[in-house]
């Protein structure tokens, strides 16, 4: 529906709140605190997508469906599975009208496409079915760029989410069904895009590697599963290794070795080099945690894989822009998701390079090329962040996983606040929360490897807890504390 005239000023005056003068080419603002001026006298407009009035309507209906049986039939037996029922078709209709976007900044199939399958499943797992109406409640605000001020009602999904999801874990037959993984997952997309993890004294992530260890167990010992779970486990992999990087309380099992899936599922078929990544293989990725805790037992093997991925990442980087060529030449829905594919697996292949190139030379084991490598690759990180961001919020949110190493690998000052502005483009699209993360994954990376220079070793486990977190102090809040002061954006004090 047609939008009306909204604020005129900058980006960054908008998201705080200020007055912009609107000058030209940067508002004294932006001029003052040094900072890239966009968006100034773009005219913007304040409207209601056709997604969220139809989960509203779809809602409305059923509420008012659910109050008519209710003073029609409350003498009946049946009147309150006549109610729940009800409740549970526009919960159900609601993720469904979701489940149809196919725009892909919001399409939901990026998380997985089992994805769809989970409105038939709805109504057998409480947790489940809180855990979609809880991200039925946040949709909106992600689309309307809202994450700071969440309504009441959605709060209070979220929280019915969890308490839901606590009743589960502590029944042993529920805990095991795959629909209580999916409602783990689906909490923590959530917190991915509110922030809101501030409650929570396990992570989700955590949470993610204790029931797939669990659900491995099961099938060692011979307990069959169903092609729902299997698609599941394997979408679930990537999640869990990508935070055991950061989170060193998770700890991957032994079977994760073994897993030879390729991360993200198999790419097209662009190239017939597309078909032989190692360096994306489940059983590589998750080697990564172990590497990095103890990396002076094991700086060959990282340098073996550094050099695997120096000989791996042009072609993938081919296999990108052959794609970019095809959504220029033919933008289908379906280019673009392919394009999108090859862009978070170049993302998640440059994250690992600059990971392994920051630690070999902490070690000294600079071969002559690797600061100009992690300057390049840096820079790459920077364009395909930039590339990807038309697909913003969605169908980009691998990009802040590419550009946190590239802050601290590089040693160029120019090249890091240049990735400092595509970090706050992002942030944008998440909540504060959200964005605090990313520094402290980042300024945490940075700690480890000054800890490594001076011969100490990695942050010993006991450094982890509700205030440490490894070389990182942190408030009552989780913010990161620089000198008595609570940091802001990669600026704290050395």
């Amino acid at each position: 529906m047609p939008g009306v005239p909204s604020y005129r000023g900058c980006d960054a005056c908008r998201k705080q709140k200020k007055k912009c003068d609107m000058a030209t080419p940067a508002c004294s603002r932006c001029a003052r605190l040094k900072i890239a001026c966009v968006g100034c006298g773009q005219l913007r407009y304040k409207f209601k997508d056709q997604t969220d009035l139809q989960v509203v309507r779809s809602s409305k209906k059923a509420r008012s469906r659910a109050s008519l049986q209710f003073e029609t039939e409350s003498d009946s037996p049946g009147s309150i599975v006549s109610i729940a029922s009800s409740r549970d078709s526009a919960r159900s209709g609601a993720f469904v009208f979701l489940l149809d976007i196919t725009d892909p900044s919001y399409d939901l199939g990026c998380y997985g496409p089992w994805f769809k399958d989970l409105p038939r499943r709805m109504g057998t797992n409480e947790a489940l079915d809180a855990a979609v109406e809880a991200m039925v409640g946040f949709y909106p605000h992600l689309r309307r760029h809202e994450q700071t001020s969440l309504s009441r009602g959605s709060l209070v999904n979220y929280v019915n989410a969890l308490r839901a999801l606590r009743t589960c874990l502590n029944d042993p037959q529920k805990a095991s069904r795959p629909e209580t993984l999916c409602a783990v997952y689906i909490l923590l997309i959530c917190q991915g895009w509110t922030g809101r993890d501030n409650d929570q004294k396990v992570s989700h992530g955590e949470g993610l590697a204790y029931l797939l260890d669990a659900m491995e167990s099961r099938q060692e010992s011979g307990q069959s599963s169903d092609q729902f779970q299997d698609t599941i486990r394997l979408t679930l992999y990537v999640p869990v290794i990508l935070e055991a990087i950061f989170n060193p309380r998770i700890r991957l099992s032994s079977w994760y070795l073994r897993l030879k899936d390729r991360a993200f599922g198999p790419p097209a078929p662009i190239t017939q080099s597309a078909q032989k990544f190692t360096s994306l293989q489940m059983q590589s990725l998750a080697r990564i945690p172990d590497l990095l805790r103890e990396p002076a037992k094991h700086i060959d093997d990282i340098l073996t894989s550094y050099q695997r991925i120096r000989i791996e990442l042009p072609l993938l980087k081919g296999s990108l822009e052959l794609t970019d060529t095809l959504v220029s030449e033919s933008p289908t829905n379906g280019s673009i998701k392919t394009r999108i594919h090859y862009q978070a697996l170049v993302g998640l292949l440059l994250a690992s390079a600059l990971i392994f190139n920051a630690y070999l030379r902490a070690f000294g084991a600079d071969d002559g090329d690797m600061v100009e490598e992690a300057d390049n690759m840096a820079n790459d990180a920077i364009k395909l962040a930039h590339d990807a961001s038309q697909y913003r919020p969605l169908g980009a949110s691998f990009a802040p996983l590419c550009l946190i190493p590239a802050w601290t690998a590089t040693d160029n000052i120019e090249i890091q606040q240049r990735v400092v502005e595509a970090l706050r483009v992002y942030q944008d699209d998440f909540s504060a929360a959200t964005g605090r993360g990313w520094y402290i994954m980042a300024y945490w990376l940075r700690g480890e490897l000054d800890r490594i220079r001076s011969g100490l070793g990695p942050s010993p486990m006991e450094d982890y807890g509700e205030r440490q977190w490894g070389t990182l102090t942190l408030d009552e809040q989780g913010n990161m504390v620089c000198d008595g002061d609570v940091s802001d954006w990669f600026y704290c004090s050395e």
